[in-house]
């Protein structure tokens, strides 16, 4: 079993943005993630659990591809100045999340897949939140967006 801290990400310690679809997507998210949390903490490296691992994995990367998308197009149908900015963050953040499970893939090292999900996605998307979708929810707002 990992010593590891749990997320300490949830719906009531992330920052609301202005639109109502943002902060759902962002809380089932959450969910996403506290469940893969909490399977890479109970890890005992069996079969089921790689699979299971694995499988928390793919639903992550399947909720996270089509949450990109709808924000991506919501700043385009906006006229979103820093449109390019903000969607290549999520291109970036794709990428790596993409690289994380294929390393699990490979290898299954949990450590390392420890240390993205508890530290560096946590502090990549609370600092997300805070600032790209903040923005990009404000200014949608201001611009006429309603939900």
């Amino acid at each position: 079993m990992l010593e590891q801290e749990t997320i300490i990400l949830n719906a009531e310690t992330i920052p609301r943005v202005e639109i109502d679809f943002m902060n759902n997507t962002h809380f089932e998210e959450l969910e996403i993630v506290n469940k893969l949390g909490e399977n890479i903490s109970a890890y005992q490296a069996t079969d089921d659990e790689v699979a299971q691992i694995s499988q928390d994995l793919q639903d992550w990367l399947g909720h996270t591809i089509p949450h990109f998308e709808r924000e991506n197009e919501l700043m385009q149908k906006t006229g979103l100045p820093a449109y390019g900015v903000h969607s290549e963050e999520h291109k970036i953040a794709l990428s790596g999340m993409k690289g994380v499970i294929q390393t699990w893939e490979d290898n299954h090292d949990i450590e390392q897949l420890a240390n993205y999900v508890f530290k560096q996605w946590p502090t990549w998307f609370n600092a997300h939140v805070s600032s790209m979708d903040m923005m990009t929810a404000k200014f949608a707002k201001m611009n006429g967006y309603t939900d």
